[in-house]
Parts: structure tokens; sequence; C-alpha cells
């Protein structure tokens, strides 16, 4: 993103009145309870318009000014509350910044391509969907791309293999799995032959022809 960038801004209202009730009564108006706090300022009780909000997650802005009665603030999106089937929101922290301070967040990580060992039965295993990132506020990548074209069974990739934004870093454990490939489920390990090991069965007269050689 250039250094010339241009946020997004929505109108915001204070809420004089806090509590359940007055939520219920915000939402039922068409807008969300909202609570905008951090650079050491008491913390701001609003809300916005629901469609203005939708509209910005749409189109995955988690960095907008919010205007309330004329005093604009650059803000980025902390925290959204859904309600129970993830349809309506209920509620949305906001936390003050400078768009051009570094923050830290979680961005998600998306796999890119197929994995040739997936293809050949392996089990493709994601353990880290998320990655803690450190960067600037205007230049939060909506998501971290992983190829896995070249994943055979047995191969991993690890944090430290990850391509992140100029000047950005990412704050997990380098050696981290992200993604895996493992051997199909119910496969013998390499070596393990059939009819070899402590579980092998027992083939019936071996002992009476051992027992008869030693007589």
């Amino acid at each position: 993103m250039s250094d010339d960038f241009v946020l997004q801004r929505i109108s915001a209202s204070k809420r004089e009145k806090l509590g359940s009730i007055e939520s219920r009564r915000i939402r039922r108006a068409g807008r969300i309870p909202a609570v905008v706090y951090g650079h050491e300022l008491e913390p701001a009780h609003i809300s916005v318009d629901d469609h203005d909000l939708r509209d910005l997650i749409k189109n995955r802005e988690r960095v907008f000014e919010i205007d309330v009665d004329g005093k604009v603030e650059e803000t980025i999106l902390r925290d959204l509350q859904w309600d129970t089937f993830g349809t309506y929101i209920l509620h949305v922290d906001l936390v003050r910044i400078n768009a051009s301070e570094r923050v830290t967040v979680e961005v998600p990580v998306t796999l890119r391509g197929t994995s040739p060992g997936a293809l050949d039965g392996g089990v493709l295993e994601q353990p880290l969907h998320t990655l803690e990132l450190d960067c600037l506020a205007h230049s939060i990548p909506d998501s971290l791309p992983v190829r896995i074209n070249s994943l055979e069974i047995g191969d991993a990739i690890h944090v430290s293999d990850i391509e992140v934004p100029r000047g950005a870093k990412i704050h997990n454990e380098p050696e981290q799995v992200v993604v895996h490939v493992l051997p199909p489920q119910g496969v013998p390990e390499p070596g393990a032959e059939e009819g070899e090991g402590p579980d092998a069965p027992e083939v019936i007269g071996e002992s009476e022809s051992e027992e008869a050689t030693e007589e």
C-alpha cells in the first residue's frame, strides 16, 4: 500500500445510556453498539450504522476512521460479537490508533494450490489457521497465502517458511508447523512387514514342531 493511503470513514453517535435493554433498542433502530478505547484515553461508548459497518467488513477494511459529532479518530477493528447463528452483529470493539503506527494483529492463513501428497492419500492438516503479525496499521494484509503445490507425504511448512509483507514480522515461534501432510491412517510404518512384531499371529503347530525337534 502506498503512503498516500485514504481511510474509509463512517459516522458514529455517542451513547448516553448503557445496558442490555438500551443495546437492544439501538440494534432495533439499525445501529450497532460499540466501544472505542486505547491511547490512554477514556473508553467512548458509541453506536454505528449497521449497514456502514457491514460494508467495511465485506470490503475487509480493518482500519478506518470514525466521525463522532465532528471529531474524527483513526481506529482498528479489534473484535466483533455475533449472535448465536452468526447472522447479526451484537457489538463491536474499536481501538484508537495512528494509521502509520505498528500494530499486532491476527491474520488468517490461506492455503493455495493442491498438495500432491494429499492426492496420493495423505492427510492434509493445518495446525495454524492464523498468525500473529506485527506490521504498519495501514498495511495489514487480508491474509497470508501459503502455497502447498509441492507438499508430499511427510512434508511440512513452518512459520519460518512464510513470506510476509515488507517490514512485517511474525511473532509465532519459527519452528511451529503451519500445514503438513501426514501418512494415510492405517498405513504401517516403513520396515514393519506383515506377520512381524509382538502382535503377529501365532502359527499353529509351530510350538509343537519346535518341541519335537528338541526331543
